[in-house]
């Protein structure tokens, strides 16, 4: 396990039914130090947040018959040296979040039928 906070996101797949969210959110939430699981069926977007490291969320998931790919790795996301306005959020989180995002849509405009 890893001692610092992270946020990290997967590209998942296959991941079409609510069944494939409910397994792959309860894979990842066994493992230690996991705070947040979020699952974006659509995408095959998985976003974790806590003290966990890529290769024990990876074998979590292909535990239970899914491919994972490791898309983003932030660390110290959580551990802000003070408080925040409300409503303010991690800038450069955020703008890779919303990068990835627009990405992963022009794949499927791209590469759809």
């Amino acid at each position: 396990m890893m001692n610092e906070c992270a946020q990290i996101v997967l590209r998942v797949q296959p991941m079409s039914t609510e069944d494939c969210r409910t397994t792959v959110i309860e894979a990842i939430s066994r493992l230690e130090g996991v705070k947040t699981v979020n699952v974006d069926l659509t995408s095959g977007v998985v976003r974790v947040d806590g003290a966990v490291g890529d290769r024990e969320l990876v074998a979590a998931v292909e535990s239970v018959g899914r491919r994972a790919l490791v898309v983003t790795h932030t660390r110290g996301v959580g551990q802000s040296s003070g408080p925040r306005a409300a409503g303010q959020s991690s800038s450069s989180s955020w703008l890779k979040l919303q990068l990835f995002m627009k990405l992963m849509r022009r794949q499927v405009d791209c590469c759809g039928d």
